[in-house]
């Protein structure tokens, strides 16, 4: 049977995923198109927000699978790739951060952060974020799943 379903156009964005439990993949996330943003792709930082249990991803081998979300503790796109959001030009600070994580492991960083009046402590910042913190390692950008997260130095 031929595969007749319409499908919108993708862009590929790779990753490398770290897994609960310590595997690393290298993925493939498939961005929608989206004309609102610079790069004319939805960031994966939305992807990754969205409200779904498993994401569909292509495999190194070239076979497709699904990723649980609370299985994801981190994720690591091309800073400059499709699935980055380009920095805002104003009202942005800069901070040195490391993250703790549960496993014991340790993602040290630049955190990009935007703080609203009357909310600029570290905890305030930390708190406006959802299921993802993201992270920039030079020319990497690193998403850190917040549920492992055991405690933020700076």
């Amino acid at each position: 049977m031929l595969d007749t379903i319409p499908r919108r156009t993708t862009t590929p964005c790779a990753a490398s995923v770290r897994l609960q439990g310590g595997p690393r993949l290298d993925v493939t996330f498939w961005l929608l198109p989206d004309p609102q943003r610079e790069r004319g792709v939805m960031p994966l930082s939305l992807l990754l927000e969205e409200d779904r249990k498993f994401f569909p991803v292509g495999l190194s081998d070239a076979s497709s699978g699904l990723l649980s979300r609370d299985a994801l503790v981190t994720v690591e796109i091309d800073a400059d790739g499709p699935g980055a959001e380009p920095a805002p030009a104003e009202g942005m600070s800069l901070d040195l951060v490391t993250l703790h994580l549960v496993s014991g492991e340790e993602v040290s960083g630049i955190l990009r952060s935007t703080a609203l009046a009357g909310y600029a402590r570290m905890s305030d910042v930390f708190n406006s974020f959802g299921r993802f913190v993201p992270i920039g390692l030079g020319t990497r950008l690193v998403f850190v799943a917040t549920g492992h997260i055991a405690r933020v130095s700076f």
